[in-house]
This record gives C-alpha cells, sequence and structure tokens, in this order.
C-alpha cells in the first residue's frame, strides 16, 4: 500500500512511510543495514523527537504489535524484528 501507515499510541498519531514506497533518499541510507536496523533507521528518519520517545516508551509487545501492522500495511513480510 502508498498511503502511509496511522496509528494512535496514547494521545499520539504515529505515521509511518508505506515499506513499498520509500523516497529514495531512505532506501540509500538503509540499502546495506540489517533488517532490524533498517527499520529503526526508517522510524528515525520519519518521526518527530516527540513521536520518536512515545515509541522509546511503549511496552514491548505493544511496539512489536505496531511494528508487524506497519509491514502488514505495507504488504511486506520482514521477518522478525
Amino acid at each position: 500500500m502508498k498511503d502511509d501507515f496511522v496509528e494512535r499510541v496514547g494521545q499520539v498519531e504515529v505515521r509511518l512511510p508505506s515499506l513499498t514506497y520509500l523516497k529514495p533518499g531512505i532506501i540509500r541510507q538503509v540499502r546495506r543495514l540489517g533488517l532490524a536496523d533498517a527499520l529503526y533507521t526508517i522510524i528515525e528518519l520519519s518521526v518527530s523527537r516527540e513521536i520518536l520517545t512515545v515509541l522509546d516508551e511503549m511496552d514491548h509487545d505493544g511496539y512489536h504489535r505496531l511494528l508487524a501492522a506497519w509491514q502488514r500495511h505495507s504488504g511486506v513480510s520482514l521477518g522478525e524484528s
């Protein structure tokens, strides 16, 4: 899917780009990274410091559900992150 992935985490709207429609600059920055490093780099490049703080404070299970939903929304399966 081309549309951004959007999910509320507490009072904050988290918006992440579709993993299948990343901007060339992001692809260039993550092209040699492993899966986990690539996902974290995409997140760090895509959200504000405020949203990054909210994500950092999520519980483990909720965070992994969010990552899985983002991957499903994007139409990709990247394995365990």
